[in-house]
């Protein structure tokens, strides 16, 4: 699992230890937070963005050449179509949904993580070079998909606010 400590979150923080201290069971809101930066980790996929709304890089020619068939070009060697549509239509960190859909949240008393179960998650957030790596077939950049925008700080802070008050 990827960890990620997100800076910024010290009023959030404060609250959860007004809540611990008053003995309050902290797994609800945790499974809410989790839920919502689930969700907020999809749209960055969904916008292909990093959580402070940084655009990943481009994909690269060999991912097109690994994605595409004998059937997506002409006699000549060029781009059918078909071939033109997979191109124009494919979005970095998306073949088909596995590393997206693949991210959750554990939710507990003390604390909730977000990540993914994915072996190549880590390679894919934060890049790496093929003198690094060398069985890459070249290098990848970094596309960080998993943090906290401050849009969702704002959010977390909420929640954990209105469960202080319930």
């Amino acid at each position: 699992m990827i960890t990620i400590t997100i800076d910024g979150l010290e009023q959030a923080q404060r609250y959860v230890l007004r809540i611990i201290e008053r003995g309050g069971d902290l797994s609800p809101v945790f499974s809410d937070m989790g839920e919502h930066m689930v969700n907020s980790t999809h749209d960055n996929f969904e916008n292909s963005t990093s959580p402070d709304g940084e655009p990943w890089a481009a994909n690269s020619e060999a991912t097109f050449a690994s994605m595409l068939g004998a059937s997506d070009t002409n006699q000549s060697g060029r781009l059918n179509r078909r071939g033109a549509n997979k191109v124009a239509s494919k979005q970095p960190l998306i073949m088909n949904h596995t590393l997206m859909q693949s991210i959750h949240y554990e939710a507990a008393s003390a604390g909730v993580t977000i990540g993914t179960n994915m072996v190549y998650g880590a390679m894919m957030h934060y890049g790496g070079t093929k003198a690094d790596y060398p069985h890459l077939w070249g290098d990848i950049p970094a596309r960080n998909y998993l943090g906290a925008s401050n849009n969702d700080v704002t959010i977390l802070t909420d929640l954990i606010k209105n469960h202080l008050i319930e």
